[in-house]
């Protein structure tokens, strides 16, 4: 991987001033683009090509950022941040795909970013995932996924719901609350929790998810990164697989689930650790959008190759997992560099402990930080949020859609 997406800026307000003054809609297709900003970062480039590409940028008003040695030729290499509208981005990539130092490979990622960055902003053609309950289509909309804990042991409600009637409950509260996935786990993944074994894991999740699919009419998914249980999920009524070692925990098993299932997949980001260990030793990341882009790349490309439809991934950052603090606000910062891969985009924030850093640990000041969090992720895009304060959650994005419409 070459380059990623860093952030679009778009002025929504601008836009629909074209529509206020009466401009065409042919004139506000040729005009909204220029009311759009990209920025791309580009990693270990040739030199030589940089300077190419600098002198591209420059001629057409567009900018390319390079290190100050790029120049001198003092080093063979360098990353770098490319930015312009997209009118002028397509120039670029028209004039560097005949050009050599490897320019013609970066044009064809430059070009599939556009692509995602023009879904992005026109919603054309989108994604969808088919459950047992109705399709999801990644239009726009911003999809809460209530979270159902089946666990004595979980970092926020661990033991609320570990009850069948009271789980039962929860979940078709979930529904009623305004939610449009619930998502069921067994098996606690707080930092230092230790490995529940298969059968207990089953038996905590799969009576709940087979009532409630009888009883509920949005789809469930199973949050689980063991293959059996994921399988007996899915024949309980459960139709999403979410995965929190992002396919390494059992990597041929799971993907075995995937194959015979066809069921989407949310594949996370953990650095492969394990609850048990993954705030332990956390080594810094050189750049860690490029490194987790890198690992959904890598992870989707093998479950292509085994025949696995790549349209059904969902590709959850992993907030909290073998992250540190300052990892997280990194994250939270840059999220639109998902993009980059052209997958929808889970992002499950809710109650973690880098937000109580901040608000402090009162019930209320945590929730106000859930939902201001929330807020800013559907502004950046983000399709699923994965929350406990279904409600409330719900409210705050109404709200948001009618100030966005």
């Amino acid at each position: 991987m070459k380059a990623y997406l860093v952030d679009i800026l778009d002025s929504h307000i601008a836009f629909n001033a074209l529509s206020s003054i009466g401009v065409s809609d042919t004139g506000k297709i040729i005009m909204g683009d220029k009311l759009k900003y990209i920025i791309i970062k580009l990693k270990n480039i040739n030199s030589t090509a940089l300077n190419i590409l600098k002198q591209e940028a420059l001629s057409i008003g567009a900018e390319l950022a390079n290190h100050r040695d790029v120049i001198t030729g003092k080093i063979q290499v360098s990353d770098s941040i490319l930015f312009g509208t997209p009118v002028q981005l397509r120039i670029i990539i028209k004039k560097i795909k005949s050009q050599q130092f490897g320019l013609t490979e970066l044009s064809a990622e430059l070009e599939n970013i556009l692509s995602e960055c023009d879904k992005a902003f026109k919603k054309n053609n989108p994604a969808k995932i088919k459950t047992k309950k109705n399709d999801i289509t990644f239009n726009g909309k911003t999809y809460i996924m209530g979270i159902l804990n089946v666990t004595p042991d979980s970092f926020s409600d661990g033991g609320k719901y570990l009850d069948y009637s009271s789980a039962v409950k929860r979940g078709a509260e979930i529904e009623k609350e305004g939610a449009d996935i619930i998502d069921i786990g067994g098996e606690s993944t707080r930092p230092s929790s230790l490995e529940v074994d298969t059968q207990t894991e089953i038996d905590r999740v799969c009576p709940v998810i087979e009532k409630l699919s009888k009883i509920t009419n949005i789809p469930i998914s199973v949050d689980t990164r063991k293959p059996a249980v994921a399988k007996e999920a899915l024949n309980s009524g459960a139709s999403i697989i979410n995965d929190v070692s992002g396919l390494s925990f059992d990597t041929e098993g799971m993907t075995e689930v995937l194959k015979e299932s066809k069921a989407p997949y949310i594949m996370m980001h953990s650095r492969e650790k394990s609850p048990e260990n993954m705030q332990n030793g956390l080594e810094p990341y050189d750049d860690i959008f490029h490194e987790i882009l890198s690992y959904f790349k890598t992870k989707a490309g093998y479950l292509e190759a085994k025949g696995y439809d790549t349209r059904n991934i969902i590709i959850d950052p992993g907030f909290g997992f073998a992250k540190s603090m300052e990892d997280n606000y990194d994250l939270l910062a840059g999220i639109t560099s998902f993009k980059s891969l052209g997958m929808p985009i889970l992002a499950g924030v809710s109650r973690k402990s880098f937000i109580r850093y901040v608000t402090g640990d009162s019930k209320s000041a945590i929730l106000s930080g859930n939902l201001a969090l929330a807020s800013y992720l559907k502004f950046k895009g983000v399709d699923i949020l994965r929350v406990h304060d279904v409600k409330q959650t719900s409210s705050a994005l109404s709200l948001l859609e009618r100030v966005t419409a």
